[in-house]
């Protein structure tokens, strides 16, 4: 959820013709903005909703034994990056020429509390803080 702040301008005229008759007109008027904490928690969770959907679709194309080709092929070379890291961690296991290719399951799951941890370090940082008073 994208959490918003909100600023309120309020802005009061006066006006007087000749004979000496006055109208008040007064104009409010609010702005919302996002703040940048909020956009950068967003694009972290899209960033890692983006790496995830690749490991996991190379996983079930694993699993499915799809040929190699296109946009088959395109996956798995991007997924290869992503989960070099992880290979060796736990054996890939093989039954009857499909495979359960664990680096990509691992890789989710590192990658999604890494992201979990970024993004509570971001809310920490962009936290609202209170107006500190001078004790003068």
């Amino acid at each position: 959820m994208i959490e918003t702040e909100g600023s309120e301008q309020e802005r009061t005229v006066t006006r007087v013709d000749p004979a000496g008759n006055g109208e008040q007109t007064t104009t409010r008027s609010t702005a919302t903005v996002t703040p940048i904490g909020s956009r950068l928690q967003s694009a972290v969770w899209l960033a890692v909703g983006i790496v995830d959907v690749a490991l996991a679709l190379d996983f079930v194309f694993k699993l499915l034994a799809a040929a190699n080709v296109g946009f088959v092929g395109f996956i798995t070379g991007v997924a290869g990056s992503l989960n070099a890291p992880f290979r060796g961690v736990l054996a890939t296991s093989a039954p009857s020429g499909h495979y359960f290719d664990w680096p990509d399951v691992v890789a989710v799951v590192v990658y999604s509390i890494a992201a979990l941890v970024v993004v509570s370090l971001i809310r920490i940082l962009a936290g609202r803080r209170s107006p500190q008073t001078s004790g003068a």
